[in-house]
């Protein structure tokens, strides 16, 4: 069967019978194919676990349970050939998920194209989820993604600012796509599936389980350009990301707290040791996301729709009354493109506004 099989097709049989985060399992689809692996599992080639699995899979329901429970939430399951796979995930080499189960109405590659994963303590404080809402509220001016765990505490307040913003943000579960965890936050996983994205390499109907927590944080680190950690304890999960993060080069923030206390103490020792850069203030983060000014040459219509939109967003209506009978509608509309195009300028909900 299994040499009939498409290479999405494998992978998707892979990732229901595989573990997230088995670099056994992706040694083996990176050397032999998706398709191949298969076969050699099932020849008894390659861990006895891993064996029993794919014919556990093979052998009942459980491949249409997923497909179904999957259509039910209107998700995805993308992989590296797919347009909508980060090209960052690469960076994992065999640690890379096989495949991502995906659910939501953004484009997991464009979001995580510019992205910041903001991450911290479960039990945070008033100040923590505070300064997390104003981070990922300043993401999303700054056309910055939001990546976190959809977790209590640091993690909620990072999605919730990303999309008081009209941000995107991206959840990443490590139970299925289809399973709202925690269960009190089905309707913030829901808002966020409106504009982002919710990801897992686990399969639908997937539980939670406490290891495959520590394996997804890997996840959260390699999609994003930069990590910043509101709070964590010595020994928080949060750190698991940071350390991923170091690991795969990305840049590492830290936001202090008081000394005395416990919920920051972990970061305190991160940044001592070197580990992050302490964030003195929001603007630190997003120097990372700022793109050096080049001079670009503009006619007297681009110049003059550049000069108005500096003062604020304006509507194409908006700029045709301004123009008047000075300037045909026409020509606004190729001067409007011409400056998309060139990225200078993008539409909003607002109206027309400086990139």
């Amino acid at each position: 069967m299994a040499s009939q099989l498409t290479d999405r097709q494998a992978r998707l049989i892979i990732s229901i019978a595989g573990e997230p985060g088995d670099e056994r399992v992706g040694q083996a689809v990176a050397e032999f194919g998706a398709a191949q692996a298969i076969e050699r599992w099932q020849s008894g080639n390659g861990a006895e676990a891993m064996c029993n699995s794919i014919d556990r899979v093979l052998n009942s329901a459980l491949i249409e349970q997923a497909v179904k429970s999957l259509n039910s939430v209107r998700g995805r399951f993308i992989t590296p050939v797919d347009d909508e796979w980060p090209d960052s995930l690469n960076d994992l080499d065999t640690a890379a998920p096989v495949g991502l189960w995906c659910t939501g109405e953004g484009s997991l590659s464009e979001i995580t194209h510019r992205s910041l994963a903001v991450v911290g303590a479960r039990s945070a404080t008033t100040y923590g989820q505070r300064i997390a809402h104003e981070i990922s509220v300043q993401a999303a001016k700054e056309n910055v993604g939001v990546i976190s765990g959809a977790a209590y505490g640091i993690d909620a307040a990072a999605h919730r600012g990303s999309l008081a913003g009209q941000g995107s943000t991206i959840a990443v579960l490590a139970c299925g796509v289809d399973v709202a965890y925690p269960v009190s936050h089905r309707g913030l996983l829901s808002t966020v599936t409106d504009s982002g994205v919710v990801v897992s390499e686990a399969p639908p109907g997937a539980k939670p389980h406490k290891h495959r927590f520590l394996i997804r944080n890997r996840l959260i680190a390699a999609l994003s350009q930069s990590t910043v950690v509101v709070e964590a304890a010595l020994r928080s999960g949060s750190l698991s990301t940071a350390n991923w993060a170091h690991v795969l080069n990305r840049q590492i923030w830290g936001i202090p707290g008081p000394i005395t206390s416990a919920t920051s103490a972990g970061v305190h020792a991160a940044i001592r040791d070197n580990m992050m850069k302490i964030a003195t203030n929001i603007d630190d983060i997003f120097q990372d996301f700022k793109s050096p000014t080049i001079p670009v040459q503009l006619g007297l219509l681009d110049g003059a729709i550049v000069g108005l939109l500096s003062g604020g967003p304006r509507s194409t209506h908006e700029l045709a009354l301004h123009f008047g009978s000075e300037v045909d509608f026409p020509d606004l509309q190729a001067a409007l493109s011409i400056l998309e195009v060139r990225k200078l300028i993008s539409l909003s909900n607002q109206g027309w506004r400086l990139t």
